[in-house]
């Protein structure tokens, strides 16, 4: 994945940091929905994508799964910036405003709830006026309890020291 900038660490340990960055690097669904990393912080993510034709709908502006999919992958990292590997279970999103041409959705999320078994998140999607396209909310159930030691033991199967 190709950083559409520097991303920021809001404080992260640095392995947990890397391993984030690492483990999304080879990311098909951040490639295709062209995500980009802004910011990870503990319990905290931003990520951004610059709207371009592939993400309009029928109508000529961004899709709907397109907001979807950029709240779920924000929420997501989130929850692994808690060093916590989890499954979306539910997710709800309200659409305020469409977005178009020329503009750079940011998602920005946060862990509101950091349980051993499920993390809820918020998520709120803007634009680079700062107006609020789109709002929302999910439950992720939790697959793995420590991430970095998941991540570094599976280096270290790819013959990575």
């Amino acid at each position: 994945m190709t950083m559409f900038r520097e991303v920021e660490n809001k404080n992260l340990p640095c392995h947990l940091f890397g391993y984030i960055l690492d483990a999304e690097e080879n990311n098909a669904f951040f490639d295709t929905m062209d995500i980009y990393f802004a910011a990870l912080g503990d319990g905290t993510a931003e990520l951004e994508v610059p709207v371009s034709k592939m993400h309009y709908n029928t109508a000529g502006v961004v899709h709907g799964g397109v907001f979807a999919g950029l709240m779920d992958a924000a929420m997501d990292m989130a929850v692994l910036t808690k060093n916590k590997v989890g499954m979306i279970a539910s997710m709800s999103t309200s659409y305020l405003k469409p977005a178009g041409k020329g503009d750079v959705l940011k998602a920005e999320a946060a862990v509101s709830l950091d349980g051993d078994i499920v993390c809820h998140c918020t998520c709120q999607i803007k634009n680079q006026r700062d107006e609020l396209l789109a709002a929302g909310q999910g439950t992720f159930q939790i697959q793995i309890a420590d991430f970095v030691q998941y991540y570094a033991a599976k280096l270290r199967e790819n013959g990575y020291q």
